[in-house]
């Protein structure tokens, strides 16, 4: 068995104890990228893998100027994986055993968030000429005033739609979590007329799926993330943007405008206050001292 369909056992076993697909997917990258880094130093079995070679894919980050976070993240994953190795009898020892990875984590600032202008005219600016045209303007819209992720974005159903209420329900986000979310005019207007002409993308039985794909089913994660890469090259105006950003720069936006950090928390569907509070580092003046005075429980870090 190669070292890579040892990391596909891997990630099918995980996903069938439930992990999240999104989860996943980020791991299988994150570990397909240390198996191309190993086999250059001439690593062809995992019983190969020594600590030294692990380590030097940390160098390797940090001498790219990698952020703490890809730091964390490829270190937990290879710590699991080799105590996955381990226990499938595929190495004697877990190579990252004694991998280092910080405790007392102060989260990064996100990248500047787009201002409002600037989300209003990159919308304004999408062509509405076809039923795909429709479709992205439509999760660009539910992206931004939902506060959606990606993955979340492309597992909305039919069922998950009130336009009587005028909510949006993400099931089973991040964490398992569920959350209603209020649909502004931007993402309400953008999903009718989208819905309107949805089903001539079906290329079968409707299975109720919000967002379709060229094929009639849904669309993935890497889809959505590559026409925003596409979309971003075609504002050479602006920063350069992902879709994460348009979450970001929601939470930023509505902070500016006065709303209470826990409100902000439960929209964008956060387990812990710390993760939100990073977003008050970006919001200047009088809103952070007003927030300062009312919660001292949260230390705000500039």
């Amino acid at each position: 068995m190669t070292m890579q369909q040892e990391i596909d056992d891997y990630i099918a076993q995980r996903t069938g104890e439930g992990l999240a697909a999104a989860t996943l997917e980020r791991d299988g990258d994150v570990l397909g990228r240390c198996l191309r880094f190993l086999k250059r130093r001439g690593c062809r079995r995992w019983a190969d893998v020594t600590p030294a070679d692990l380590d030097a894919i940390l160098t390797d980050l940090a001498e790219r100027g990698r952020k703490r976070a890809t730091f964390i993240g490829m270190a937990s994953n290879l710590r699991t994986f080799g105590g996955w190795l381990q226990e499938h009898g595929k190495v004697l020892l877990n190579p990252a055993r004694d991998l280092p990875i910080p405790e007392d984590i102060i989260p990064e600032l996100p990248k500047p968030p787009l201002e409002e202008a600037q989300v209003a005219d990159i919308l304004d600016r999408l062509p509405r000429r076809s039923v795909r045209d429709l479709r992205n303007r439509a999760i660009l819209e539910v992206m931004y005033g939902c506060g959606l992720r990606r993955n979340e974005v492309v597992m909305l159903d039919m069922g998950h739609l009130d336009f009587a209420r005028r909510t949006l329900a993400v099931v089973n986000g991040k964490g398992g979590k569920d959350r209603i979310m209020p649909l502004m005019s931007g993402a309400l207007g953008a999903l009718r007329d989208y819905l309107a002409l949805r089903r001539t993308m079906l290329k079968g039985p409707d299975r109720g799926i919000v967002f379709l794909d060229h094929a009639g089913g849904r669309m993935n994660g890497r889809s959505i993330m590559k026409w925003i890469q596409y979309l971003s090259k075609k504002h050479p105006d602006k920063p350069r943007f992902h879709a994460h950003l348009f979450r970001h720069s929601i939470a930023v936006h509505l902070l500016r405008r006065g709303a209470d950090i826990r409100h902000v928390q439960e929209f964008l569907g956060h387990a812990r206050l710390d993760t939100t509070k990073v977003y008050l580092r970006m919001v200047p003046g009088h809103l952070k001292d007003d927030y300062d005075e009312a919660m001292p429980e949260i230390d705000v870090r500039i």
